[in-house]
């Protein structure tokens, strides 16, 4: 396995740790194109467990 390919794997093994993937399918297709709405949906739902929702705003 290359460095490039052991990278992607850590981070699509990251990402479903973190709950970001809930599909165990994806992690045989992490290179392939996805539409931009799930890249947004998992970069909101980083966002949303973040961000402190009862917090003081800055």
């Amino acid at each position: 396995m290359s460095m490039t390919e052991e990278r992607i794997r850590m981070i699509g093994q990251m990402a479903r740790d973190a709950g970001l993937i809930e599909d165990p399918q994806w992690m045989n297709r992490l290179e392939e194109p996805v539409p931009l709405w799930v890249v947004l949906d998992m970069l909101l739902r980083w966002i949303d467990r973040t961000d402190p929702q009862d917090g003081p705003f800055d």
